[in-house]
């Protein structure tokens, strides 16, 4: 991966059907909570919060490993240890760390009444700080977003290289929200920017960040659930521009 600092991020819609009524569904919540998250659930105010701000965790931790890792390892959920260091409610941030097995992840969560906002990140020093990710967090629908088009008019937008692992309206519309953010972090025209998804199977394609065709430095994540796009951005402050190609 080009580039020392990887995010990754998930969003989760609560209003939508399918997240109702999942903490008392056991086999769920064994599959995805370890002992110590499972004993946290139990005991928690709000359990609905507390098992989908632990399941955006572990989904954003799971795309930053797979930075990390050059490949996207076996996904069991309850493999992704989610420990709290603050507990915040409604509007206030919680945070924490994934730890999975050699890797260490420092995690952030942002939950509204209707939606939460799950951000994983990694810096090989450890001193990355959380103002340095952008997030974004949008609804799909907003009247005055740029992404709010059909799908046929938002793939006339992106590259071919873009367009081609799209595969629904918020694949397509969190890729140009994202891209947007990416054009003003490196401070270029957006043109010159694509996300495009490395080789790999359906779902398990990481993407990364090209300047004019180029893998730049920056790290992107990107993530649609129900009515909400969002993304993570990281762009190094030290350099703008392509990063240079590694010597193999």
């Amino acid at each position: 991966m080009i580039g020392a600092t990887c995010v990754g991020n998930d969003v989760v819609d609560l209003e939508e059907p399918r997240t109702r009524g999942k903490v008392d569904d056991v086999r769920f919540v064994a599959r995805i909570l370890d002992d110590v998250e499972a004993a946290g659930l139990r005991e928690a105010p709000d359990p609905d919060i507390e098992l989908w701000s632990l399941w955006a965790c572990k989904e954003a931790a799971f795309k930053t490993a797979s930075k990390v890792r050059g490949r996207p390892p076996p996904f069991r959920h309850a493999a992704f240890g989610v420990r709290w260091d603050r507990i915040g409610g409604i509007a206030q941030p919680r945070s924490g760390r994934v730890y999975y097995q050699d890797l260490e992840f420092p995690v952030m969560v942002v939950c509204r009444a209707d939606v939460l906002h799950a951000v994983a990140y990694t810096h090989p020093t450890g001193r990355l700080l959380r103002d340095e990710v952008g997030l974004g967090l949008e609804l799909l629908d907003d009247p005055e977003g740029s992404w709010t088009a059909p799908l046929e008019e938002l793939v006339r937008r992106l590259t071919p290289r873009e367009a081609e692992t799209v595969h629904s309206r918020a694949s397509a519309a969190v890729r140009i929200a994202a891209r947007v953010a990416l054009a003003e972090g490196l401070a270029v025209s957006e043109e010159r920017i694509e996300i495009v998804s490395v080789p790999g199977s359906p779902g398990r394609r990481p993407p990364k960040v090209l300047l004019d065709g180029s893998p730049a430095h920056a790290d992107v994540s990107l993530s649609h659930h129900g009515r909400w796009i969002a993304w993570a951005t990281h762009v190094d402050p030290a350099v703008l521009g392509p990063a240079p190609t590694p010597h193999r």
